[in-house]
């Protein structure tokens, strides 16, 4: 393991290349109008770590400033700036994230695998039936009763909200100091539109390097978003109307998780192929895909095995959620909310 002289002597040498960049940029300004990060840059004339930090998170990746650049690589200036603003982007990760320690492919297939195990142990300790058989087709609590199942689910979720909600609290009192900032409504209203219709993703119009690259993140994320929905609105029934599970096909819960389970597994595919997987985008689609298996086999006798695949997805997911690319939509929304209280 390196020391810590050894990464603060690499975290100093990435800054100060990001500095060096920035300052050719600053002075260049040919790229004004491609995205808010170079208007943003204007407004400094001296760059400070939390001014790249902010920098590189409000970029969202598109390439055409690299494409423009009459300086990129192979002339001498060597300015690239969407390689040194991902450079920063994952320190910033690091960084703010608590533990410092991102999981691996292996540890996260490790930790899917035991996470089963347990399940499958504690299905057959809470019914009595070794082979996970529900007599009454769909019917979760015949596999996992109400109560472990939502510690199950609740526990890492109430994890990954409390370690994400205290990295943004760190980052935003990094890159903008005052708390206060945060409780501007009207500017939230159009920070979310940017955020949610990922419009500095167009590169002033035109569009990402990447074709499809900003359609598939659109998709993925609003498949989340229905996920989401889908998960609500059942607690609503089943807590607040006395309706328990399973649901009719029509109904809320069915309707808004089948949409955002085949929108994740589009989305999430997409960028896959284009891009490569990461450790959460793997774990994305083996949630939105247990998911539609166990909906699709609902009545077959291979819904409780299925069942437990998918609560064991939605355990790892969010439990490594902090420490994967999730991060990045906080971080990327609340630089985005930075720079409309700057303008």
């Amino acid at each position: 393991m390196p020391s810590d002289d050894l990464c603060g002597d690499l975290f100093g040498d990435l800054f100060e290349e990001a500095e060096r960049q920035l300052t050719i940029c600053n002075s260049c300004r040919y790229c004004a109008g491609y995205c808010p990060v170079w208007p943003a840059l204007e407004l400094r004339t001296t760059l400070k770590r939390e001014d790249m930090t902010h920098l590189a998170n409000l970029c969202h990746d598109c390439g055409d400033c690299l494409t423009a650049c009459m300086y990129a690589p192979p002339h001498q200036f060597a300015v690239d700036p969407p390689k040194v603003f991902a450079e920063v982007r994952q320190d910033s990760y690091r960084r703010y994230v608590w533990p410092q320690r991102k999981p691996g492919p292996r540890a996260t297939g490790l930790a899917f695998t035991v996470v089963c195990l347990v399940l499958a142990v504690l299905s057959w300790l809470f019914t009595g039936r070794p082979f996970v058989v529900a007599d009454t087709p769909g019917d979760p609590y015949e596999i996992l009763p109400h109560t472990p199942l939502l510690i199950a689910v609740g526990a890492p979720s109430l994890w990954a909200a409390g370690m994400l909600g205290w990295a943004a609290l760190r980052y935003w009192r990094d890159i903008h100091g005052s708390m206060a900032g945060l409780f501007r409504p009207r500017v939230w209203a159009t920070t979310f539109h940017q955020a949610v219709q990922l419009k500095h993703m167009t590169g002033g119009g035109a569009d990402c390097e990447r074709p499809g690259r900003r359609g598939y993140h659109r998709v993925l994320l609003y498949g989340f978003g229905l996920c989401v929905v889908s998960t609500t609105s059942a607690a609503f029934l089943q807590n607040v109307l006395g309706v328990h599970p399973p649901y009719g096909y029509l109904s809320v819960p069915v309707i808004s998780g089948s949409a955002g389970g085949i929108a994740m597994l589009v989305g999430g595919t997409g960028l896959w192929v284009r891009s490569g997987g990461t450790g959460f985008l793997w774990a994305l689609l083996v949630l939105a895909a247990t998911g539609m298996l166990t909906l699709l086999f609902r009545e077959t006798v291979v819904f409780g095995p299925l069942l437990l695949l998918h609560v064991g997805a939605v355990v790892v997911a969010f439990g490594i959620a902090p420490y994967t690319k999730f991060v990045h939509g906080i971080f990327r929304t609340l630089s985005i909310h930075h720079d409309n209280l700057e303008r």
